[in-house]
């Protein structure tokens, strides 16, 4: 009867956190956070219980993903300018119950009511409406009404965030996420939401994600859209391959012969714009940071801080501008050195391996938002944004707690 009554508790708090996920994300940064609060203890129980079943069988993508987190904590203890180590590694938690909640969630989804699903679909579906909407009022009026202030980027849609960038580099996983659904299961979306609002909050995030003008998650978005047809339709997977090629040539093309710096569509900006320029000098300072400790790296999180004086050491441009690499794998590779580096590379290739072999219903939808998620990192870090990390690893905990061959759809 105890068991019972653990196992039921343990259930609750899994679907708990789900809820304040489905409800805080895209919302609320600090509210998202009770998902880590709720996730923790079944995750926890879950794994003792399948310790001690000998089930807790993971794969190797799994375990790449635990080394890329202990070797950035052997980075962080062993960089002398990091006074405050234990809450640098707490920064580590998005990654830990990426890992973590696998458990519990595999135990949730086995029984899990069709009626739950449309729930919270529709409950996100609603939510995400809202802050679309409310940022791109907020971008035309400068006038956010959710957060009754001024809009933070008078330039760009940036939905509750006070971050553009952000907020646009997430949408764009869930417009990748949606359109994959909308052209290989259309017909079935009403098992899994009410039809009028999927489209509805697709139309929404389209419009959100333009107007954030986040140009690497345009990239990102290109590039993925091919691989929503790589196992339904070949033909149209290699056709959509060379579309989107002689689009992103076009688009090359455009960026190195306009004169546009700053005004009109951002999207179009000439190449040796400023902000490109910055992004590049942050690239080089990366890659000189990590040649001057190879093997510790300065840090996991603790690139920025030195930016400036890796760039003033090595007579890079733009020294006053400081901040994290805009590239995952640079800032790996800087802030935790070439062990750092590889482990995460072999994470996010083997997500995506593991991921497309299960050649099933969550594989079709869920390859090409990690396709989105491989192409984006060399624009922007997203792996260090909280905001997108919340909803980036409950995916990979969802590839990997749902069974394999079970029907999303009906």
């Amino acid at each position: 009867m105890k068991t019972l009554t653990n196992e039921k508790v343990m259930m609750n708090l899994s679907m708990a956190a789900i809820w304040s996920l489905i409800l805080f994300s895209f919302v609320s940064l600090s509210a998202s956070a009770l998902y880590h609060i709720l996730i923790i203890i079944p995750g926890l129980y879950y794994l003792y219980k399948g310790f001690k079943g000998g089930k807790v069988n993971l794969t190797k993508g799994n375990i790449a993903l635990i080394l890329t987190i202990v070797f950035a904590i052997f980075s962080i203890i062993l960089a002398p300018d990091i006074s405050r180590k234990f809450k640098q590694i707490t920064k580590l938690k998005y990654m830990l119950i990426g890992v973590l909640a696998i458990y519990p969630f595999k135990e949730l989804f086995q029984n899990f009511a069709r009626r739950h699903v449309k729930r919270l679909a529709n409950t996100f579906l609603a939510l995400l409406c809202v802050v679309n909407i409310s940022g791109i009022y907020a971008l035309f009026t400068q006038y956010h009404p959710i957060r009754m202030k001024e809009a933070s980027d008078g330039l760009r849609a940036a939905g509750m965030y006070g971050m553009a960038i952000t907020y646009g580099y997430g949408i764009e996983f869930i417009v990748i996420l949606s359109l994959a659904i909308v052209f290989l299961f259309r017909k079935k979306i009403p098992s899994i939401a009410n039809p009028y609002l999927f489209y509805i909050s697709l139309a929404t995030s389209i419009a959100g994600f333009y107007f954030a003008f986040a140009r690497g998650a345009l990239l990102a978005l290109i590039v993925s859209i091919p691989f929503i047809f790589i196992r339904r339709n070949k033909k149209v997977f290699a056709s959509l391959m060379l579309i989107g090629g002689l689009g992103l040539s076009i688009l090359t093309v455009i960026v190195f012969t306009t004169n546009q710096d700053g005004e009109g569509n951002r999207f179009l900006l000439k190449a040796k714009t400023k902000s490109n320029m910055i992004r590049l000098s942050q690239y080089e300072a990366a890659y000189k940071g990590f040649l001057e400790k190879p093997v510790t790296g300065w840090g996991y999180r603790n690139f920025e801080p030195n930016a400036y004086d890796i760039k003033k050491r090595n007579n890079i441009d733009f020294a006053e501008f400081y901040g994290h690499a805009h590239n995952n794998y640079l800032e790996f590779l800087a802030s935790t050195g070439i062990f750092g580096f590889i482990s995460f590379c072999l994470f996010a290739i083997l997500w995506l391996v593991e991921t497309y072999k299960r050649n099933d219903e969550l594989s079709q939808i869920m390859t090409p938002v990690i396709i989105s998620f491989l192409v984006s990192g060399l624009f922007q870090n997203t792996i260090n944004d909280g905001e997108n990390m919340f909803v980036l690893m409950f995916i990979y905990s969802l590839c990997y707690s749902i069974e394999k061959g079970k029907k999303i759809f009906i």
